[in-house]
């Protein structure tokens, strides 16, 4: 009876009719409820361009790349015995032998650099599945004497599917320039003018067959292992063997078991898809912690409304408080009305502040539309763009934990007004 006594006046108080109570009861409500959908949306959100970003890393880059230490070109015999022993591990989805490098491409006087990445026909295969979903132009079936390049290097050179460019190795370029400085430091003229002549850069042409987005399938060229031994000279020497593993985000622990098992030959290393991007993710990641200490701010701000509510009824109920006392009441029932009332609102805050965010994670990009449209700015993003939409990333135990909070932050903050009215001398109270 008692405690159906102290829900019933908890309500009560909260209903109050006209009064300055009413009016500061609805406000922590919406303090509340603003706390959570801040903290819900927000999270969600950087948590979601989080993920995009690192999606993006995973479905662009190789995942492994085993190289020797000093980055020379390998045997193709001793990449074909590490072949061998790590696509027999249960963590490697695809592996194969890779050649790495950077050409310098030309189209009727334009030119662009850009890194390449040279695969065998049959490992070719498989990768350019992988990044297919961002192909933007022509064929990604890589063929001898064909490349495949990023959008903006296809721009660059104004060159579109079926047209030939020259390509030649960065390190022609850097031959060519030592010599024209020997060329340039020959007193005779005459063996000056030949040295110039003699200059050349060995280009070789090939066909651009597509292109991919940059902005989601990174900036690498792609040719067939023929094509870029060509290309650079190498012969039938490889840069290293690039593995893709089944669970790319473990990566890491993957490595170290490889490393345990000897699995990678002694002078050589591995770039992780990681290496690319850890600094940035990290920098996302303290981002989001940075910003969910801001929105606690916002949930302490919510319980300091609630506690100034308390304090509010407390103050107007002192009599009734009296009252009840002399009646015979407790003091933890007593506290018990003030508590359970801060409960109300912080349960009522909390479901509106659940339903609220809700409702704004999944009209997102309705909004940014509507956002846009006010602005002038445009609403025709092309969906094959990074980041067109506005992505979420929605946990449950986070959005737990938040309501958890939530409620427990309104108790915590009516706990020392409910305790100091509870502790009111009856006859004082009275009196007043």
């Amino acid at each position: 009876m008692l405690s159906n006594a102290t829900l019933f006046l908890a309500r009560r108080y909260l209903r109050a009719k006209r009064s300055f109570v009413s009016v500061i009861t609805v406000i922590s409500i919406l303090g509340v409820t603003v706390g959570v959908a801040a903290m819900i949306i927000i999270s969600s959100v950087m948590k979601g361009f989080e993920g995009e970003f690192r999606k993006v890393l995973i479905g662009s880059e190789p995942h492994v790349l085993l190289h020797p230490q000093d980055n020379k070109p390998a045997s193709s015999k001793s990449a074909a015995e590490v072949l061998a022993n790590v696509r027999t591990q249960p963590d490697v989805l695809a592996a194969s032998s890779y050649i790495s490098s950077v050409m310098y491409a030309e189209h009727e006087g334009m030119q662009s650099g850009m890194d390449v990445l040279g695969l065998p026909e049959d490992g070719a295969k498989f990768y350019m599945a992988k990044i297919a979903r961002h192909r933007l132009d022509g064929e990604l079936d890589l063929k001898p004497g064909g490349v495949v390049c990023a959008d903006y290097v296809a721009g660059q050179l104004d060159a579109h599917p079926g047209d030939k460019i020259s390509v030649y190795a960065s390190t022609n370029v850097t031959s060519a320039v030592k010599r024209f400085r020997v060329a340039s430091d020959e007193q005779d003229e005459a063996k000056r003018h030949a040295a110039y002549k003699d200059i050349k850069l060995h280009p070789k042409e090939i066909t651009l067959q597509g292109s991919v987005r940059a902005d989601s399938a990174g900036a690498y060229g792609y040719v067939t292992l023929e094509t870029a031994q060509q290309i650079f000279g190498l012969g039938d020497q490889v840069s290293g063997v690039l593995i893709e593993l089944k669970q790319p985000g473990e990566v890491k622990d993957v490595m170290k078991r490889f490393t345990v098992a000897h699995l990678i030959p002694d002078g050589w290393s591995a770039s992780l898809w990681t290496d690319v991007g850890d600094s940035r993710l990290a920098a996302m990641s303290n981002e989001r912690i940075m910003m969910s200490i801001v929105l606690l701010i916002i949930f302490v701000v919510a319980a300091f409304s609630v506690m100034n509510t308390t304090i509010t009824v407390t103050t107007q109920k002192r009599r009734e408080i009296g009252v009840l006392t002399a009646l015979g009441s407790r003091q933890d029932q007593i506290i018990g009305i003030f508590v359970s009332q801060a409960a109300f609102v912080g349960i009522l805050g909390t479901v509106a502040g659940l339903v609220f965010s809700g409702l704004v994670l999944w009209l997102r990009d309705d909004i940014r539309m509507g956002i846009a449209v006010l602005s002038g700015g445009s609403t025709n993003v092309d969906s094959g763009m990074f980041l067109a939409t506005i992505p979420a990333q929605i946990e449950p135990w986070f959005i737990l934990l938040t309501c958890l909070g939530s409620v427990s932050l309104c108790l915590l903050a009516a706990l020392p007004p409910a305790w100091l009215a509870a502790r009111v001398d009856p006859a004082v109270a009275l009196r007043d």
